[in-house]
């Protein structure tokens, strides 16, 4: 009898237990079972803009499914700033026009670990929409690759360079923490990012 009863008490304790844990755990990830993680990277809005419309869609199928969105797209006007979301070194901006297909991009690598990429900057010479500028008019001036910048310091200017023409300009932002490929959806630290911008 004691045997039996013990042994309902600790399936009761290890129930409970399994049940705290999952409550722990969703509320650490602010996520639903199922659901990507909503991590909260503490940054800057990397657009020198309030009214921007996000789009959904991290990790939907691209080009028939060959490659996932891993990013968020933030739509606003032509010629927007982009700004250093941390403090980081410059890693990769392109040195000429790119090729047709391919747009203006900048990879920063942030001090605190993780890289912040930027795709779609502007492609067009002031005044035209010819597809045509070269990096001068993507990126701030005199930026260079392992170049030094600070939070908030503009990087470059928003346009529809690469695939992004017919959509319209828009900065495609992405976060991967600690290294290339552990991409997470950046929509929450956006999101956190602008409301601490608007107090």
């Amino acid at each position: 009898m004691q045997t039996r009863q013990r042994l309902e008490s600790e399936t009761a304790r290890l129930a409970l237990l399994a049940v705290l844990f999952l409550a722990t755990a969703c509320a650490t990830s602010g996520s639903r079972p199922g659901e990507p993680e909503r991590r909260v990277v503490p940054i800057t809005f990397p657009l020198a803009a309030d009214s921007v419309r996000f789009t959904s869609g991290f990790g939907d199928p691209r080009d028939g499914g060959k490659r996932r969105h891993m990013g968020q797209d933030m739509f606003c006007p032509r010629w927007t700033p982009i700004l250093a979301a941390v403090d980081g070194t410059v890693d990769w901006i392109a040195t000429k026009r790119p090729k047709k297909e391919k747009g203006y991009e900048l990879l920063l690598r942030g001090d605190d670990g993780n890289l912040y990429f930027y795709a779609h900057l502007n492609n067009d010479d002031p005044g035209t929409r010819d597809n045509d500028a070269p990096p001068a008019y993507a990126y701030a001036r005199g930026l260079k690759n392992g170049d030094r910048v600070s939070a908030g310091e503009i990087v470059g200017y928003v346009g529809d360079s690469g695939d992004a023409e017919a959509a319209g300009p828009h900065l495609h932002f992405e976060i991967h923490i600690k290294s290339w490929g552990n991409a997470i959806d950046p929509a929450p630290s956006l999101e956190a990012a602008l409301a601490r911008r608007s107090r």
